[in-house]
């Protein structure tokens, strides 16, 4: 597994990264996919969900991100 970041989340410099907290798992595969095809067709076509709302979904279920949200304002 590997952390594809949701680019399209918001708070992206130019040739830079989203902050993690943007991150969704995807397999190896599945990361090159979204490479090669972008994100609208990989939320459409792979995912059927919206990336943004997935990583959202994600960052709330991790137990430590109440703390780090505190810690980092």
């Amino acid at each position: 597994m590997v952390a594809a970041h949701v680019d399209h989340a918001g708070g992206k410099g130019m040739q830079t990264k989203v902050a993690d907290r943007h991150c969704i798992p995807l397999t190896d595969k599945c990361h090159i996919l979204q490479h090669n095809k972008g994100w609208p067709w990989f939320e459409r076509e792979v995912l059927r969900h919206d990336a943004v709302t997935l990583a959202e979904s994600y960052w709330k279920a991790w137990p430590g991100h109440a703390k780090w949200e505190a810690d980092h304002g």
